[in-house]
């Protein structure tokens, strides 16, 4: 028997974590030691407010790279996608990497705009409300916030170890595959939560 999909919710508030660098090297550097969900903060959370954000970079590192005049870093950090991660510290790795190679000293300029290093602080709502079948399970998404739609369609990940969005999973271990693949493959950086939502109940709602 399939166990019940358990919807949850998550917010976060940003905290300062008194980390400010001015230069290529410096920012490599601290992206070495920085808290991990620092790196958390400026790569999954920019993908909440990505369609806000004054940029078509989707995170706030490229963006200042870009504004700092690192167009190629800029756009080197920019193709690397936190959805293909699961592991932060993986992701940590990749990023330091990219930097690394790619990282020009005699480009480095001096009176550059600072990079302030922000973390969540998380808050993971349990049980908010519970599907025991596709039916209930449409009606409870109609129900969510955005603000879980984006925890179990793309930080669940992290918790889960997985790169299978929650959705997905659940409706897989329900037989209903077709319906897993498409919502897993709806883009996060092309829609809003607001039409991802939509999609969702859209896909839910198709008659196989």
């Amino acid at each position: 028997m399939n166990k019940p999909f358990v919807f949850k919710s998550e917010f976060w508030i940003p905290q300062y974590t008194g980390i400010k660098v001015y230069s290529i090297k410096e920012f490599i550097e601290a992206l070495k030691t920085v808290d991990k969900f620092s790196i958390f903060y400026h790569l999954y959370i920019n993908i909440f407010n990505y369609h806000n954000l004054p940029t078509f970079y989707n995170n706030s590192f490229s963006y200042w790279l870009y504004k700092n005049g690192h167009l190629l870093l800029a756009e080197k950090l920019s193709v690397i996608d936190p959805l293909e991660y699961y592991d932060l510290e993986e992701l940590r790795n990749v990023l330091v990497q990219t930097l690394e190679e790619n990282y020009n000293p005699t480009e480095d300029k001096s009176g550059q705009e600072a990079f302030y290093f922000i973390k969540a602080e998380r808050e993971i709502i349990e049980g908010v409300d519970v599907a025991n079948n596709l039916d209930e399970f449409l009606e409870r998404i109609k129900k969510s916030s955005i603000n879980s739609v984006f925890y179990h369609l793309v930080t669940s990940r992290i918790e889960n170890k997985t790169l299978i969005n929650d959705y997905s999973a659940w409706l897989t271990n329900l037989g209903e595959v077709k319906k897993a693949e498409k919502i897993n493959k709806l883009d996060v950086y092309v829609m809003n939560l607001y039409e991802i939502k939509n999609n969702i109940i859209k896909i839910l709602e198709e008659k196989e």
